[in-house]
Order: structure tokens, then C-alpha cells, then sequence
């Protein structure tokens, strides 16, 4: 059985660190494949900061492009043909009745593990999905004997996030923390375009 790892994620827009924890994980045979699940909706995000489903998506598929390993890195849009807010039980469900020969897991941030019991169905979850956990810098790892979840503590720190990312292009362009491939779809397509014209 085929193990996949699912990266559920807004990626708005998908950056470096993003890349660089899923490079990591596939290095460390934690999985076949991960896949990248873009978020339509968050259902924890309301803040209208979001951009188009499709150009998220677009962007992943670049970036995966120019991974280590893109042919182990797939994007994964069900999400944009369920109801929304997206929760990840029932994507999980869809994808079992899809895939019924995959083993399906999920890879969170540290950041995550605090809210996780927000989430609709969390006990289901923890008991019929593995659940890695990589750490963020300023959050918490679980603890060793928190069986719910499986650390992975050589992960690289994603040191900025999307929200930092979209601020550095809005304010003074300063891009580093994207790959030039995702930086190039963002000035042709006029996103933040405050910034990148």
C-alpha cells in the first residue's frame, strides 16, 4: 500500500520553508508521496486575505517543479470540489473512497497541535490518521508521550510565513523567501501587484 502524506495548507502563496519541510520529509522515507492539499477555505481563516484557489494551486505546481523531488510532490485540488469551509476529516474521507489503496496521513506545523482539538471530528482523526508534526519556531512541540502524534524534530524550521511573504511583496518587494519560479507567476499575473509591476 502506497503511504501518502498530506500537506493541507492555504499556501497564499507557497514559500520556500513550505518547500523545504516536504524536501525533508521525502528525504527521511517517511512516505511515498506528499501531496500538497490547497485550501479553498480555511475554516480557522476569515480574514479575506485569501487569494484565488487556482493561482495557490498554480503556484504549488511551480514550486514542486524545481523541488528535489518533484516526481514524489504532487498537488491535490479535492478540496475545491467539496462544500466549504474544507475540514480535513472529510477530505480525508473523500480521498480513502478515492485512493482506497493509499495509506493517507497528514503533516502539520507545531503551530497546529494547539488547535487541533478546534478541528470537526478531531478524535476520529487522531484515531484513524497518523499525524506528523515538524516544528515552528515559538510553538511547542507535543510532548514524547503524546501518542496522538509522531515528531519529527530534524524537520528544517520554517523560520517566515505566507503572511510575512505577502507583507515583504506588498511593502518593498523583498521576494527571497519564494522561489523565483513562484515570483515570476506573481509579477506576469499581477498579484500584490502594489509591489511587483
Amino acid at each position: 500500500m502506497k503511504a501518502v502524506l498530506l500537506y493541507f495548507g492555504s499556501f497564499n502563496p507557497v514559500h520556500k520553508g513550505h518547500i523545504a519541510v516536504a524536501e525533508w520529509v521525502l528525504a527521511q522515507g517517511v512516505c511515498n508521496e506528499l501531496w500538497f492539499v490547497v485550501s479553498p477555505q480555511n475554516p480557522l481563516k476569515t480574514d479575506g486575505s485569501l487569494i484565488g484557489a487556482t493561482d495557490r494551486l498554480a503556484m504549488v505546481e511551480l514550486a514542486i517543479d524545481v523541488s528535489k523531488y518533484p516526481h514524489r510532490m504532487k498537488t491535490c485540488d479535492v478540496e475545491f470540489s467539496m462544500p466549504r469551509p474544507s475540514y480535513t476529516i472529510d477530505t480525508l474521507r473523500e480521498l480513502s473512497v478515492r485512493y482506497p489503496d493509499v495509506e493517507f496521513s497528514i503533516l502539520v506545523g507545531s503551530d497546529i497541535v494547539g488547535q487541533i482539538e478546534y478541528w470537526k471530528e478531531w478524535h476520529t482523526l487522531l484515531k484513524n490518521y497518523k499525524v506528523y508534526v515538524y516544528p515552528r519556531r515559538g510553538y511547542e512541540m507535543p510532548d514524547r508521550d503524546d501518542k496522538r502524534f509522531i515528531q519529527l524534530l530534524g524537520a528544517p524550521l520554517e523560520d517566515y510565513s505566507s503572511t510575512e511573504v505577502r507583507q515583504a511583496l506588498e511593502e518593498n518587494g523583498n521576494s527571497d523567501m519564494i522561489p523565483d519560479v513562484v515570483k515570476k507567476y506573481i509579477k506576469n499575473t499581477g498579484l500584490w501587484k502594489t509591489v511587483m509591476k
